[in-house]
């Protein structure tokens, strides 16, 4: 179904494992459009497939608005936290998206900002991300935006996804080395058919796959009991809590004492009940939540304040 509209809001939530856009008109006539892609983390697919796979998206959308105009667009990428590569990446877009005549804006931010704009919607507080990778942002009183976390898979990731795959993968090839035995052998085996210690090296070197898959097995045998799985999570929790008290730290009463919990972690009934238990250990004061609206949303709303601002607004 086709929509006819000047100016078209689009926010993008571009994560290492998918890629979500959401897509309105300004006046909200016509029904928005969804979309999802593959994920286009910058510092693991690089800048030229992140353009690929934002301007594919963005193209899709724009066949359901054949008159688009004005075209305002915010994307909150995994691995851009540097102002630099959001420098760049929003002018590229500007360049490809803007070939038809159209006036297009692009606003580019670090992909955990959508998930503090959607929780918090410009007020103080402090998100927690955790997906495939993690990050925790704060918003303070004087509205400054501070940071703790996403040094990505090789420095840090704590607590996330690919943490936990990783360590996760690690118990198995100690149970093959003679070490703790965990169910977590035989789920690898049962679920991605690999057993031998070739076969995993081969899998996970040369195929290059991707190790986030595992965690959802790993968060599996911890809710069955198994006690190396449980320690994996736990520990991993820990050192994200541990982060988050580093940033607390920081800031001292400079935020408002309330927390959402982002991220593809956060479905995951297990995972969110030992990281609230940890979080009201340390923090019983606090109102800490998990955020029901999606970052994609607040990555619209930054493309409507983006639009707000400059030419071509309805």
């Amino acid at each position: 179904m086709e929509h006819s509209a000047q100016s078209l809001l689009v926010g993008l939530d571009v994560g290492g494992s998918s890629t979500e856009l959401l897509a309105v008109t300004p006046n909200a006539r016509s029904a928005p459009v969804r979309l999802v892609g593959p994920g286009a983390n910058l510092q693991r697919v690089g800048f030229e497939q992140t353009v690929a796979v934002l301007q594919e998206l963005i193209e899709q959308a724009l066949r359901h608005f054949p008159e688009v105009s004005v075209l305002s667009v915010c994307a909150g990428i995994a691995g851009c936290g540097r102002l630099k590569d959001q420098e760049l990446l929003a002018r590229r877009l500007q360049q490809v998206l803007g070939d038809g005549g159209r006036t297009v804006q692009v606003r580019v931010v670090h992909d955990a900002e959508i998930a503090l704009e959607a929780a918090f919607e410009g007020d103080s507080g402090v998100v927690v991300v955790a997906g495939t990778g993690s990050v925790i942002l704060a918003r303070t009183l004087q509205g400054r935006i501070e940071v703790a976390g996403g040094w990505g898979y090789l420095l840090g990731d704590e607590g996330s996804g690919f943490a936990i795959a990783r360590a996760g993968l690690q118990a198995v090839t100690h149970a093959i080395d003679g070490g703790p035995s965990t169910r977590l052998q035989a789920l690898l085996a049962e679920r991605f058919h690999l057993s031998e210690r070739d076969a995993i090296i081969h899998r996970v070197y040369q195929e290059r796959w991707p190790l986030q898959q595992f965690a959802p097995v790993v968060l599996e045998a911890a809710r069955e009991g198994d006690p190396v799985a449980r320690r994996i999570v736990d520990d991993q929790v820990a050192r994200l809590v541990e982060q988050v008290g580093w940033l607390l730290q920081r800031l001292g009463d400079d935020v408002a004492p309330r927390m959402a919990l982002a991220g593809g972690l956060m479905n995951e009934p297990f995972y969110v009940a030992r990281l609230r238990e940890q979080l009201a250990r340390r923090w019983p004061d606090w109102s800490v939540e998990v955020q029901r609206r999606r970052p994609v949303e607040g990555a619209l709303q930054l493309a409507r304040r983006l639009l707000a601002t400059g030419v071509g607004s309805e």
